[in-house]
Order: C-alpha cells, then sequence, then structure tokens
C-alpha cells in the first residue's frame, strides 16, 4: 500500500501535522532552548532529558539512542506501525482523507483473501492435530504441553498428497489462492498437490499476530527436515521472525530478545518461562532482523553451537551488527556445550541455570577482539600491527560515540599502540574515490571522510532547507567527494513546490539508498550559531570553488609536467590561477 499512496498527500500530510503537537499528545514536552522541545526518550531508559523534537526542522532526534526521524517515523517506532498504518493514523489525526487513489490495486484487493486463508489453514491444521494420536505423542515426546501447542496454535499436515486442497480448493479461484500462499504447487504436467504432507505444522505470525506462512517439521525421517513457506505476498523470510509476535504478547517490554536457531528451540524457551526468543527463518541474522528487534529491546543475545560452525556464524553476525549499533545497546553471544541445543539444555539445567549461563555470555566486545586475535600473532610487533589494521576495518563501522571510543581504547591496551594514532586511523582509514562517494546509507560518508566545506554545507542545508535559495549561479562540475549530492540536493529544494523541512526532506529519501545519509546530515552536529548559518553556509560554498580551482589547477599542472598542455588548456591553467587569485570570487557552488 505504501507505494500506491500519492507522494504529494504524504507531504501535504506532514506539512499539516505539527510534530511538536502530535508528539506532545504522547509524550509531555517541555521546553528547553532555542526551537527544540525536550522530554524523557520513549526509546530507551534514560534518567535525562535527551529526546529532542524540533518544530522548525519537523523532526526528533535522541541524543542517547539515536531515534530519529519524522511524525510517520515517530508512529512506526513508537507504536509498532507498519508505513501504511501510520499513513492511516496520522490522516485521521490531522482530519484528512487517504485520496481515493490510494486503494488498493486488483492485485492488493487480494491481501485480505490471502490472509483470512491462512487464518482458516491454521485452524484446519489445529484441529487435523487435535484428532492425530501421532501428531499429539510426538509433541508430547518432544516436551511440548497444551497449552504452549495452542499459544503457539501448533498443527498437523496429515499424509497424502491433497487433503488441504480438497479442503481448500474448491474452485479455480480457490487454487490460486492457495497457490499464492504456498499452500500447494503446481504440477508440471498439470494439477497440483499440497506443499506440507505428515509434517507438525508450525505458523509463522507476523508482529501483530496474523499468519503469514508455516514451517513444517516432519515426524519421522525423511528430508527436509524442516520446510518452510515460499516466499509470498504476506511472507518473506528474511525479513520475520519465529516468536516475535509471541514475545510482545508475553512481555509488556521486552528487556532483551534472544535470537535462537529454530522453532522448537522457541518453544521450549517458552515452555520454561524464558518468553523473549525468537528464531530467524532458514536464514542468517539480516540488518532487517536488527532493526526491526531493535524497535523493542535495547539487548540481543545471540545463542549459537559452540563448534567452529557456530564460531563462523557468531561472527557474520557481529559484522551485521556492527554497521547499526550504538551505545544504548547491549549485545552477548552464548555458545552452547558440545551436543546441545536451546532446547535440550534448558530442559536439562532449567530457567534459572539457563539465563545465568546467557548472561555470562561473550561481550559483543570481547567476542570481536576474541575473533580477531585469532586471526595474528600477538607476541609479536608485526602481528599486533595485523591485529589493529583487522579490527580498525571493523571499528570505523560503528557510529561516532562512546562504544567506538571505548573500542578504539581497548584496541590501544591490547594491541599496544597510541590511541591517537588509532583515533586519526579511524578518520582516515578507508579513503573512498570519487566514485565511490556517491551517498550511501554509510557513516563514512560523515565521519571525515568528505571534505569539511561539504559536510557542513551539507549538514546546513539539510537542516534548514531554505538556504537552497540562496544559491542561483551555477560552477562547473567538481569531483569533489560529496559535491554531487550537494547538487541534487539543492535542485530538489528549489524545485519543490513548497517549502521543506527536514522531515520533509526525509521523507522525499524513506526507502532509496541514501535515506540513512539524509537520517545523518540531519543529526550532524554543526555547532553553528543560528545567527551565523547562513554565513556559514555561504563560506562553505566559498571554500568548495576554492578546493575545485585547486583541483583543476593541480590536474593541468600535473598533466603539464608529464605529456604538455594544448593551447587551450594552458589558457584554463591561466585562467583558474588568476581566477583564484581573484578577491572577489563570486559564490557559485555548484551546477544547478
Amino acid at each position: 500500500m505504501a507505494d500506491i499512496i500519492p507522494r504529494d498527500f504524504i507531504e501535504l500530510l506532514l506539512e499539516r501535522v505539527d510534530i511538536v503537537d502530535f508528539i506532545n499528545l504522547q509524550i509531555p514536552l517541555r521546553k528547553k532552548s532555542g526551537s527544540n522541545y525536550f522530554a524523557r526518550c520513549p526509546f530507551h531508559q534514560e534518567k535525562s532529558a535527551s529526546f529532542s523534537v524540533s518544530q522548525t526542522k519537523q523532526f526528533y532526534y535522541c541524543f542517547g539512542c539515536g531515534a530519529h526521524g519524522n511524525a510517520i517515523d515517530f508512529l512506526i517506532q513508537h507504536d509498532h506501525m507498519n508505513f501504511p498504518e501510520a499513513i492511516e493514523a496520522l490522516s485521521r489525526h490531522a482530519g484528512m482523507e487517504i485520496p481515493k487513489s490510494a486503494t488498493p490495486t486488483k492485485k492488493d484487493d487480494s491481501i485480505p483473501a490471502l490472509q483470512a486463508l491462512m487464518k482458516e489453514a491454521t485452524s484446519y491444521y489445529y484441529e487435523q492435530m487435535r484428532q492425530s494420536p501421532r501428531a499429539i505423542d510426538y509433541l508430547k515426546n518432544r516436551g511440548i504441553s497444551g497449552q504452549i501447542a495452542q499459544q503457539f496454535q501448533l498443527g498437523y499436515a496429515p499424509t497424502g498428497w491433497s487433503h488441504a486442497l480438497d479442503h481448500f480448493g474448491k474452485t479455480e479461484t480457490d487454487k490460486k489462492k492457495m497457490l499464492d500462499t504456498g499452500l500447494i504447487i503446481k504440477k508440471n504436467e498439470g494439477g497440483y498437490y499440497d506443499r506440507f504432507r505428515d509434517r507438525v505444522m508450525f505458523p509463522i505470525h507476523d508482529y501483530r499476530g496474523r499468519v503469514i506462512g508455516f514451517g513444517g517439521r516432519i515426524l519421522d525421517q525423511g528430508e527436509p527436515k524442516y520446510l518452510n513457506s515460499p516466499e509470498t505476498p504476506l511472507f518473506q523470510k528474511g525479513h520475520e521472525l519465529y516468536g516475535l509476535y509471541q514475545a510482545l504478547k508475553s512481555n509488556r517490554q521486552l528487556d532483551r530478545v534472544m535470537i535462537v536457531e529454530g522453532y522448537m528451540d522457541v518453544i521450549a524457551l517458552f515452555q520454561h518461562g524464558l518468553t523473549y526468543a525468537v528464531a530467524t527463518l532458514g536464514t542468517a541474522t539480516s540488518a532487517h532482523h536488527l532493526q526491526r528487534l531493535f524497535r523493542y529491546t535495547s539487548e540481543i543475545v545471540f545463542c549459537f553451537d559452540g563448534d567452529q560452525a557456530g564460531r563462523t556464524a557468531a561472527w557474520r553476525a557481529l559484522q551485521v551488527i556492527f554497521p547499526v549499533m550504538h551505545d544504548s545497546l547491549q549485545v552477548r553471544f552464548m555458545f552452547l556445550p558440545d551436543g546441545e541445543d536451546p532446547d535440550s539444555l534448558v530442559r536439562k539445567e532449567g530457567k534459572e541455570t539457563f539465563e545465568k549461563r546467557m548472561l555470562s555470555g561473550a561481550s559483543l566486545s570481547d567476542f570481536f577482539f576474541q575473533a580477531i586475535g585469532k586471526q595474528a600473532d600477538m607476541n609479536t610487533m608485526d602481528g599486533r600491527a595485523r591485529f589493529a589494521s583487522l579490527a580498525l576495518n571493523h571499528i570505523k563501522q560503528l557510529s561516532a560515540g562512546i562504544f567506538q571510543s571505548m573500542m578504539i581504547n581497548e584496541l590501544s591496551k591490547r594491541a599496544r599502540v597510541n590511541i591517537d594514532e588509532l583515533k586519526a586511523q579511524v578518520q582516515t582509514q578507508g579513503e573512498v574515490t570519487p566514485a565511490q562517494l556517491t551517498p550511501n546509507t554509510d557513516d563514512l560518508l560523515i565521519k571525515n571522510k568528505l571534505p569539511t566545506p561539504v559536510r557542513l554545507a551539507l549538514a546546513l542545508l539539510v537542516q534548514q532547507p531554505s538556504l537552497a535559495a540562496l544559491i542561483k549561479t551555477p560552477q562547473p562540475a567538481t569531483t569533489l567527494p560529496g559535491t554531487a549530492f550537494l547538487t541534487q540536493l539543492i535542485a530538489t529544494i528549489n524545485q519543490h513546490a513548497t517549502p521543506l523541512t527536514t522531515g520533509g526532506l526525509l521523507e522525499k529519501w524513506r526507502d532509496q539508498k541514501d535515506e540513512a545519509f539524509i537520517a545523518k546530515l540531519a543529526q550532524f552536529e554543526h555547532n553553528v550559531p543560528d545567527a551565523a548559518i547562513e554565513s556559514s553556509f555561504l563560506g562553505s560554498l566559498r571554500q568548495i570553488q576554492t578546493l575545485t580551482q585547486d583541483e583543476e589547477i593541480n590536474r593541468l599542472m600535473s598533466k603539464a609536467a608529464q605529456e604538455g598542455l594544448s593551447a587551450e588548456e594552458r589558457h584554463q591553467l591561466n585562467a583558474a590561477i588568476a581566477q583564484k587569485k581573484s578577491p572577489s570570487t563570486p559564490v557559485a557552488p555548484v551546477t544547478t
């Protein structure tokens, strides 16, 4: 539905809603200084008020945990809505009606029908389980109580090729819905057959409790042991987490979430009172998974086998975590004894001992340095240099803050390297080429990888888009990192029919590759007083022009030394040098 809500309606909606008034309805705000309002952050526990809401920017930002966004993002993060739900709620608040052109298309009309079918299929499989002594015995032998089976709506797909097909596939339209939800498979020679046969069925719920897919576990021997629904209009396995709905329903607040491997692990932990376990669905933990979990909790525990395969999986998870890690999060790695899984271990040890083992798991930093340390000989100077280099490649991905500083400090101790040298390396390591400096969702573009005047001009412009109106005179294109995006940003703001705010800019880049870059610029602390913003912006543009002139002069002089210049190029060089010496260089920052 997000794709069919008119973009101009979303922009108008954000213009109509004052973010301060809207957030103040749910969180009491108090004015502290300037145009900003403050409160204790609703997204993490804190004693001081670090949650800032700007009326001029129509943007909120927490200096503690980094939560940020516009009014739509607030509903997504605070009320756990998806994008269409947030638009609907915000529209009701503003007294606006979503245009009829936003009515779902025929393809989208089928979504409620598919959801209804999955609900009916869940009830069908549950009733089949109740009528199957063999399925009931399997669950009892696995130690699953009737209460837990009911809580997770476990079921059974009977033996045979067409039980579900015969029950639900009365018409061709019915068969099409079954095919679209993955309940049946089409034969090459024509006709259909049930996807799930003689399997214990694990309904997969979205965060709102709607069944979007199934996992099936074979009762006897056979392959595959587990079978999941395919990708469907309802189910994208790389985004979903088994047990998340039950965890949210069982806990008013999720203090932590444990990520385990399988359905049975989640269910066994729940049965022993650990109601905060979730499992990925046959995929490695992704950034999508983590970003979803960080909406609900600030502590994540990864549970892996203690063998080499488990530690390799943990290392992969760590690499996913680093780019999204921030100061308010805590991550642990729990490695299981040989031959154990969470299901068997919690039954053997009980809840209390299991939780003690979990809480004594390796912290993110400990596991990181242990894993890196195995790749270098710490008893030699060159080994410690390798250790420091490998570690810095990952530490530079962390957002600037307390955790990154502590990691650098710990690396300094372990590698016996001066901390100032490491800090300098974090700032300069991984220099990128102009081709790579098309903005992306990485912090690298902000942490001193952009020339200072470009970084400042971008940040000021995102935080006060009205500055774009000052730019009238174009300038020849430059390969300076970040200026291509500055050009695009100025053009976007100036071409917009109405004045844009920071929140409006963020909305324009929603779901685009540069969305996170815009968000980082919106949060960037430029420390420029309000009275000096315009002069600082123009000053940054003059510096960009100077750097552009230097770039052109250096290019031409380098070519002159190597192969000589044409008459036209000599003229260009002389003109560039003369313009650089001129004290009245006009402000003309970028091509518009």
